[in-house]
């Protein structure tokens, strides 16, 4: 059936629309309901969803990324609104209008680096930040949370963490990584102790083995120098003999000499 010619094709889109509107939501509309005043940063690994409270019909943000905004209301549901956007200073100032008044949030995606989140916080502004599922942070080797936070919960199995009332404009900077890496880790490094432990325990024992070499050499070298010279004595009072049986016989055969010439 060509769907182009069926007059009930546009009429079902216009049907459908709601459906995919409500599909955009974002999918911590759980993780947001208890109320939280201010906003909350839920990290993924790649990217994290802002979550900041809507009570009104114009809305201002000033961002350090071009996103995209999506207004909630109470019930879950988008509500149409109309963006305007300026680039000033490297940063995004967007005016959010809606048509009627709203109380609920709006919603927006940013990127974040490999477990690794860092965003700005205004003077007096209350922020959330939700972990993965799976992950923690506080290690001072492993990445922690920079300044520290105020309060750490839980929240839906996931770790939180939360500023209130800054008393400057500053950063929050928060490493994190899989809660099981800090025993892994210190697997890791007992692993290498173990290693450095066979390689000096086998270092030394070579160099013992050098060492007997070594002195087993000087021994049989002393040994032979010591066969050699016993050697040079015996070659020595061998030699003291044959001069004296020389002069011996060389006394006989003069005497000998003497008395036939008398």
């Amino acid at each position: 059936m060509d769907r182009r010619a069926d007059p009930r094709w546009p009429k079902a889109l216009i049907l459908l629309l709601p459906l995919l509107l409500l599909a955009t939501a974002p999918s911590s509309q759980g993780l947001v309901s208890d109320g939280f005043a201010g906003t909350t940063y839920i990290l993924g690994r790649s990217e994290a969803e802002a979550i900041v409270p809507a009570n009104g019909s114009s809305f201002d943000l000033t961002l350090p990324y071009k996103v995209e905004i999506i207004l909630f209301d109470s019930q879950g549901s988008t509500v149409p609104v109309e963006t305007e956007v300026q680039f000033w200073r490297g940063s995004y100032r967007y005016q959010v209008v809606s048509h009627r008044p709203v109380r609920g949030q709006m919603s927006y995606t940013i990127p974040i680096s490999e477990q690794r989140f860092v965003a700005p916080i205004e003077e007096g502004e209350s922020v959330r930040v939700v972990l993965p599922e799976g992950y923690a942070t506080g290690d001072r080797i492993l990445g922690r949370a920079r300044p520290d936070p105020d309060a750490v919960g839980t929240l839906d199995g996931r770790t939180t963490l939360i500023w209130t009332d800054l008393e400057k404009r500053a950063y929050i900077d928060v490493s994190f990584y899989r809660e099981g890496a800090p025993r892994a880790f210190r697997l890791f490094l007992l692993l290498l102790a173990f290693i450095a432990g066979v390689l000096v325990l086998e270092h030394n024992m070579s160099i013992n083995r050098l060492r007997s070499f070594r002195e087993d050499a000087e021994i049989e070298g002393a040994e032979e120098e010591g066969d050699g010279k016993e050697l040079e004595r015996k070659d020595r009072r061998g030699e003291d003999r044959d001069d004296e049986d020389l002069e011996e016989n060389y006394g006989v055969d003069k005497d000998r000499d003497d008395k036939g010439r008398t």
